[in-house]
């Protein structure tokens, strides 16, 4: 692969010179809400809901505003009657506005209305219909493997979402040199994942692309990329969580859709992640709503399994989790499957403390885990995201999870790429 060796980290800053794709810079959806129990609307493939009553609350929630905030990250403001309403309340009557943006942003690049652009090499979206938690890191891992175990030579393309460093930059190595808050979270954790892969964070993913194609790639992975509609692709790969495939089946404020299911028209194939062992019924409930929404695409499966820790200077089997009392934190979009890889890990979980997606530990906050952590007799653990944006000196386990194809789903997906699999 052209530039620097992957027997070397490196970290570049590309030059400002490079031109760019034009357009505009999209500003990240804001917060999310976490509805309470008890929904107003379900959809197939939805597990779960119950009778939903005012405000999206279930009948049991009424008159308990501390138990649906509780639910909400949204902070609540007192009601003229003396109950709390929340900021999704507020927001509600904007709904209708979000929708018709997106609609109308998605219709315009359909027509031709706004410009997008074809790269000389294949480009796979990995992408999702919902706000995060649905493994996405995981899966551009595994597909780039799977990749190189085909004999290509495959780059990534990442945001770098909430960095600090707006230059476009291309990490190569597991230790790219400068901190994950300049790079992102998840370019960090690709790059020390993925040593000798051009992992490049560009916001304009165009330009981006150019520079992985400069570093000798022929395939071009782009994370997160199924709202990015300004980056032609190939093979456009949307993941849907087996545990909460819709969202709450709404656009924000009421729930965590990013698009209406009629965007799926859009993707080349479903992916349900974290899917169960016996996992058929919740495949084909997923494919159901597919259909009804968006015709027949094919739906594949991956089921996520923790393949390593690190309890100090080197890594273990997950099976040294087993019989372990341990206090979890994390900053992820679902933390619940984080917990629940432990549990089936044979981990006891003592405690556990989650914080918002791409949050940054403060050394009070590190020394609060400590603490908790002693009085539980427990070890602290967290996840490979978290754990690059610690100090090499902070005492923590770490687990890493991978995303492993269930009934040949990579094969399957990769027949779907123009002039089949590579």
């Amino acid at each position: 692969m052209g530039g620097p060796g992957p027997q070397r980290a490196a970290l570049l800053q590309l030059p400002r010179g490079l031109p760019r794709a034009g357009g505009r810079r999209r500003r990240p959806t804001g917060g999310r809400c976490r509805r309470p129990r008890g929904r107003t609307r379900r959809l197939a493939g939805e597990p779960g809901g119950g009778t939903a009553g005012r405000h999206g609350r279930s009948r049991r929630d009424r008159g308990q505003p501390g138990r649906h905030r509780a639910h909400c990250r949204c902070p609540a403001v007192p009601g003229r009657w003396g109950w709390a309403v929340s900021l999704a309340d507020l927001l509600l009557p904007l709904a209708p506005l979000y929708a018709a943006a997106v609609r109308a942003r998605a219709g315009a690049y359909a027509r031709g209305l706004l410009a997008s652009h074809r790269l000389e090499v294949p480009v796979v979206s990995v992408g999702n219909l919902t706000f995060g938690g649905t493994g996405k890191t995981p899966t551009v891992i595994a597909l780039v493997r799977d990749l190189i175990g085909r004999g290509r030579r495959p780059a990534v393309l990442s945001r770098g979402y909430r960095r600090s460093s707006a230059e476009p930059l291309l990490a190569l190595g597991p230790d790219p040199g400068l901190p994950a808050e300049a790079i992102g979270d998840e370019p960090a954790e690709l790059a020390r994942r993925l040593p000798g892969v051009p992992i490049v964070v560009d916001a304009d993913r165009v330009r981006g692309g150019r520079t992985a194609m400069a570093h000798g790639a022929d395939v071009v992975v782009l994370d997160d990329g199924f709202q990015h509609l300004r980056l032609e692709r190939d093979l456009d790969l949307v993941l849907v969580d087996a545990g909460d495939p819709w969202g709450g089946g709404r656009l924000p404020p009421r729930g965590r859709l990013r698009e209406p299911m009629a965007a799926l028209e859009r993707a080349s194939a479903v992916l349900v992640t974290k899917v169960p062992a016996d996992h058929r019924a919740v495949v084909e409930a997923v494919g159901d709503a597919v259909v009804a929404h968006a015709g027949a695409i094919p739906v594949l499966a991956a089921r996520l399994r923790l393949s390593r820790v690190r309890t100090g200077p080197g890594w273990q089997e997950p099976a040294a989790l087993a019989g372990r009392r341990l206090f979890a934190f994390a900053g992820v979009g679902r933390p619940g499957g984080f917990a629940a890889l432990l549990e089936e890990a044979g981990a006891e979980l003592a405690g556990s403390r989650w914080y918002p997606d791409h949050h940054r530990y403060t050394t009070a906050e590190l020394a609060s885990l400590a603490a908790a952590a002693s009085a539980a007799g427990a070890t602290l653990v967290t996840t490979g995201k978290d754990a690059v944006k610690l100090p090499a000196d902070v005492a923590v386990w770490e687990v890493e999870a991978e995303m492993e194809p269930v009934d040949g789903s990579w094969d399957r997906l990769w027949q779907l790429l123009p002039g089949g699999a590579p």
